[in-house]
């Protein structure tokens, strides 16, 4: 009993070895032809409810129909949980555990289950071959055949579930690293692939280094707190930082998966969302949103005016013999009504990114956006050879709200009337029109001068009006914005909104003569040229690759 013991003990040992199912069925009818003894041994599992032979100890299998999961001593032994010892099969009725399996007479018989889905049998061709110490031996051998088998399922299904989260890991779209805790700090395991095109670490170059080594700035320790339950606030939803990227700063949506391990965390996930997009459509929707209370307000308060000032005129009509004065005051009032809902409708169309720009010509552009204005006081100045990356349209429309209230503002008129702002300031933006009466002014002098310039990068309109004081600047460009009696206090929020579909920056300064200089700059991709030179090109970096030009950052203005 001593070596059987022992014996066990070894197939015991040896089943941990065992890294299919298959090696552990045949490795159990190994050792049971030592510690049973049969003349034949069959273990079967049972598949579409019938039983399936898994590993064989017989010299000749007859073919037959499969047998049924509740058929024989075999269908008993598993519904039953319990094994069989039949010393004479001759006195059993009915299928035993396949009759006519063999071309061998087997007279005894033991059947243990095998776990709720198999049995193992054993057979021998003499009468009584088995005992009850060989039962106790064979329900051992079953049970540390099941408890092998789950443990391989388990490891299996532990592999197959690895295996998936790796797959997951590596082609989340969001940037990810997994760390893994080491004397107190954090180190990297891994990265995926979008961590490595987002921040441009090869995951070689980052495992095994701290947090702060590469992602985390020193400074700001919110991995750490985030992960150590420290950060304060802290939402289950994340939390939103700033960092350093391959192609610069971006805002992060930043979330912690740990692994725990009783009430420490051992390892786990960092996943950093990017939030570049979200904050754009956030910041396009509180545009929108703007636009939307604008136009709110022009409606309930601008049109307002005019609309009493007609239906004043109108009741003073009724009530005159002669009504050709107040009609001629009516007819005022709706040409105010009209410029506003134009100049409305103008800003609520020229927002929103521009995504085909062409080369324009810039001496070209000006003057045709000169003749859609009435300039009768005033004169244009052009430098050659100046040319723009722009939607052409709204080019044009940029410089004629300039121009017109360039001339309406700098004119004597509108100094005047108590005026005293500069060309370029939004009393008058009208741009269906100007309230300035030009043929009333009789110098030979142009009442405005208007100078269009290309820069390096950029290009500038200039007036030698009065100027806008630098308390005043920007106010100017809100819309609705106006000084004037009859303007519409939109031109220069036109203006505005046009620079930024275009990611043009807007200097307003001092010009040369003491009138205002608006200045319109882009980022140093060639999006302006001067003397014609190529627009646009594509950027050769430093080894050699070539990336083509981005749109230019908007920024506020100085």
């Amino acid at each position: 009993m001593t070596s059987d013991a022992g014996r066990l003990r070894s197939f015991v040992t040896e089943l941990e070895s065992c890294s299919t199912v298959d090696e552990v069925y045949d490795l159990a009818l190994s050792a049971a032809a030592d510690l049973v003894g049969f003349d034949a041994a069959i273990l079967c599992t049972i598949e579409n409810d019938v039983f399936v032979p898994r590993a064989v100890d017989i010299d000749r299998l007859l073919p037959g129909e499969p047998l049924s999961h509740d058929e024989g001593v075999a269908g008993r032994t598993v519904s039953e949980g319990t094994a069989y010892l039949v010393d004479d099969i001759d006195d059993l009725e009915g299928p035993s555990s396949g009759d006519d399996t063999t071309d061998v007479a087997f007279r005894s018989l033991l059947s243990i289950p095998l776990g709720d889905d198999g049995v193992l049998q054993f057979h021998a061709e003499e009468v009584g071959a088995f005992s009850d110490p060989d039962r106790q031996v064979g329900e051992l051998i079953a049970a540390a055949v099941v408890n092998a088998r789950r443990r391989l399922e388990s490891e299996q299904a532990v592999e197959r579930q690895r295996d998936k989260f790796a797959a997951l890991f590596q082609n989340v779209s969001d940037a990810a690293l997994q760390y893994y805790t080491q004397d107190g700090t954090y180190r990297i395991e891994a990265v995926n692939s979008a961590f490595v095109r987002v921040f441009g670490y090869e995951g070689e170059d980052v495992v095994g280094d701290l947090l702060g080594e590469s992602v985390m700035p020193d400074d700001d320790p919110t991995e750490r707190e985030l992960i150590d339950g420290s950060l304060p606030d802290h939402s289950d939803n994340g939390v939103e930082v700033v960092r350093a990227t391959a192609s610069g700063p971006r805002s992060f949506l930043l979330r912690h998966v740990p692994f725990a391990t009783g009430d420490e965390t051992t390892a786990g996930y960092l996943i950093y969302t990017d939030l570049t997009e979200l904050k754009e459509r956030e910041r396009e929707l509180e545009r929108k949103t703007a636009r939307l209370d604008q136009f709110a307000s022009v409606l309930s308060h601008d049109l307002r005016n005019p609309l009493n000032v007609a239906d004043g005129y109108l009741e003073a009509a009724r009530q005159s013999d002669d009504p050709t004065a107040e009609l001629e005051e009516i007819e005022r009032s709706l040409d105010r009504m009209e410029r506003i809902i134009d100049d409305v409708l103008t800003l609520a169309r020229s927002g929103g990114d521009i995504d085909d720009c062409d080369a324009v010509d810039l001496e070209q552009a000006a003057r045709e956006a000169w003749e859609n204005v009435s300039t009768p006081d005033a004169s244009l100045d052009i430098e050659p050879n100046g040319r723009v990356r722009a939607d052409r349209s709204r080019l044009l429309r940029l410089l004629e709200n300039l121009f017109r209230n360039a001339i309406e503002h700098g004119s004597p008129d509108s100094s005047a009337d108590g005026g005293g702002v500069a060309a370029g300031c939004a009393r008058d933006d009208s741009e269906m029109g100007s309230d300035c009466d030009c043929d009333s002014h009789s110098s030979s002098e142009p009442a405005v001068r208007v100078r269009v310039e290309p820069l390096e990068e950029g290009f500038a309109v200039e007036d030698d009006g009065p100027g806008i004081p630098p308390d005043e600047r920007d106010t100017v460009f809100e819309s609705g914005y106006t000084t004037g009696d009859g303007n519409t206090g939109f031109g220069l929020a036109i203006v505005e909104q046009i620079s930024e579909a275009h990611g043009w920056r807007i200097d307003l300064t001092d010009g040369a003569d003491g009138g205002a200089r608006f200045e319109f700059h882009t980022t140093s991709d060639a999006v302006f040229s001067l003397g014609g030179d190529e627009i646009g090109r594509e950027r050769t970096t430093a080894d050699g690759d070539t990336t083509p030009p981005t749109k230019p950052k908007r920024e506020g203005r100085s």
